[in-house]
């Protein structure tokens, strides 16, 4: 039986005055989904954005001075300024026709009080829908090792909106389960939730962490034994912090993914391999579906044909002539957060799906496998109280199947940067598991700059990437003298150099050393790197680092890179010694 026709099939609500607002890219990926198949095209006219990207589009669309620089709290606050007082704002505002808020509990701070003045300047007939769930709300703490501290009850945005009389919102409890119909996961989202919410405390962190276990399908998971290459493709294996998700990565030999903070909301292979050489402004779908036929079918063919490949393209950058502007599809997909209809919500390959909590929020699976940490000692009350409900939402991911074992019991560091490392006992000399391929490791210039390699190299290492987008690949990095002694990506086993990587790496590396010891510096050579296939990097047809590249990248603007995604162990050297 079809469910009922929602206001917007029926004419009452208007798709293009409707905003959708989550906290995460993961949940709004997840919405645009299960909207479109509630309601059909209609939805891509819906907003369905971030808080910063509906923040974002405010800000770049009354304010001509627009741009993104300082921290991301700073633009936010820049954005509020407009909202309660700018007239063309207020004017924008008033044609909303409905506003929905996802994830309310974990809007706090200047978000909160963004979505609060929204709310405040839309019209009397605009209708408000703000869903929350305590149970889940776990953005006080980060991913990361580091804790956070938690907000005051006035920075909250549920708070903020029940003491606003004013609103005049109506609590209603939503008491359906939708997402298993398994005894045991059903308990876990009524029975021990009712338990995280009303027995707060110290020791209720154990008092979850146990009726969790209970409530599993399994829960003698072994971390040094999870199957990964045995479960279904989309399973999540879920971490408490990053560090063990990237080390569970490392030791995989099977494909798989990773949904970690910094990692997710990559562009597919295929835009590079299509439009790598191609220079005009204007292309005609004749032309890119042979170009489709011709080199995304063998080697990195999505989910999707050439057909649906060419809607998502023209939704962005669509003409009149019904071609293709490539230089307005520059501009929107070189943005900091491409859209979701384009990118892959998942960095890596088809396969077990390998994250946090934090960053799997918002998602859903068949299979899930949670790593639990023991139950430990808190530095507080809060603390546990947060820990507690990361656990909650942790277990609370799994459709059908919930498998639960111990987590690690070391839990590794981060510099500065945010990269994660762990340092190693010394043997002979000093060693740490590092991280790399953090977005900033290496970039359109290190790849195809033309001071960093030659024309012949770098053509090689593009082909040699594109070939390989859709399998596992080895990489070693080694110091190069000429160049800043930054570190060159070379493939393991025939020495193709692939680019160069930034100096931020070469920094970090160096940081790193000064927390081993004094006198201790970064290796000559770093091997095993691990590549999750290939993704593609885009920048706009004005930006200037076009001058500094080879052709036809610099007039392109589509270049092919490694999916770099490791935690690898390091042996630094200790000068005069």
């Amino acid at each position: 039986m079809r469910p009922p026709r929602s206001p917007i099939e029926c004419g009452d609500l208007r798709p293009s005055q409707t905003w959708m607002v989550s906290f995460t890219r993961t949940a709004v990926a997840e919405i645009r989904a299960r909207l479109h198949g509630y309601i059909g095209d209609a939805a891509f006219a819906v907003k369905v954005a971030t808080v910063d990207a509906h923040a974002w589009t405010i800000h770049s669309g009354y304010d001509p001075s627009a741009s993104l620089t300082g921290s991301h709290d700073e633009n936010i606050e820049r954005v509020m300024a407009l909202v309660t007082g700018d007239p063309e704002v207020a004017d924008y505002l008033r044609n909303v026709e409905h506003l929905v808020v996802d994830e309310a509990q974990d809007l706090v701070g200047v978000r909160g009080e963004l979505i609060e003045a929204i709310i405040a300047r839309l019209s009397p007939e605009c209708g408000v829908t703000v869903f929350a769930d305590e149970a889940q709300a776990i953005y006080a703490f980060s991913e990361d090792d580091d804790r956070k501290s938690g907000c005051a009850a006035d920075a909250i945005l549920l708070n903020r909106l029940r003491s606003e009389l004013s609103f005049r919102f109506e609590n209603v409890a939503l008491e359906t389960i939708h997402r298993t119909s398994a005894p045991g996961l059903k308990r876990i989202f009524s029975d021990v939730r009712n338990i995280l919410l009303g027995n707060a405390g110290t020791g209720i962190f154990s008092r979850i962490r146990e009726a969790v276990s209970v409530n599993a399908n399994d829960c003698e998971l072994q971390r040094t034994n999870l199957g990964l290459d045995t479960l279904p493709s989309g399973s999540l294996v879920l971490f408490r912090r990053r560090s063990e998700a990237l080390e569970a990565s490392q030791f995989c030999n099977a494909p798989h993914s990773l949904r970690l903070s910094g990692y997710g909301a990559n562009l597919p292979p295929w835009l590079a391999a299509c439009f790598f050489d191609w220079v005009n402004q204007y292309i005609a779908e004749k032309e890119f579906t042979a170009r489709w036929d011709e080199r995304v079918e063998a080697i990195c063919v999505p989910e999707y044909g050439p057909q649906e490949a060419w809607i998502r393209l023209t939704r962005m950058a669509g003409t009149a002539d019904a071609s293709l502007d490539m230089y307005q599809l520059r501009r929107v997909l070189a943005r900091r957060g491409p859209p979701v209809e384009i990118a892959t919500a998942e960095f890596g390959l088809a396969g077990p799906i390998l994250g946090t909590i934090h960053a799997s929020k918002g998602r859903e699976a068949d299979t899930v496998l949670l790593l639990m940490p023991d139950a430990d000692e808190f530095n507080s009350l809060e603390d546990e109280e947060e820990e507690t409900r990361v656990l909650f939402v942790g277990s609370t991911r799994a459709k059908a199947s919930l498998r639960v074992g111990n987590a690690s019991k070391w839990t590794g560091s981060s510099i500065a940067s945010g990269r994660c490392y762990r340092t190693l006992l010394k043997k002979v000399r000093p060693a740490a598991m590092v991280e790399f391929g953090r977005p900033e490791d290496i970039g359109v210039e290190g790849l195809v700059g033309a001071s960093h390699q030659g024309s012949s190299t770098v053509a090689m290492a593009q082909k040699w990437l594109t070939q390989r987008a859709g399998v596992l690949a080895q990489f070693d990095l080694v110091r190069d003298a000429v160049h800043d002694w930054n570190f060159r990506l070379i493939v393991t086993g025939d020495n193709l150099s692939i680019g160069l990587t930034s100096p931020r790496l070469r920094q970090d590396l160096w940081e790193v050393a000064n927390v081993l010891g004094k006198g201790v510096q970064p290796p000559n050579r770093v091997p095993f790197l691990r590549a999750l296939g290939s993704r593609t990097l885009v920048f706009a047809h004005d930006d200037p680092v076009r001058e500094k590249l080879h052709s036809p990248w610099r007039h392109s603007g589509f270049v092919v890179a490694p999916r770099l995604a490791a935690f690898t162990r390091v042996g630094f050297w200790r000068k005069n010694g």
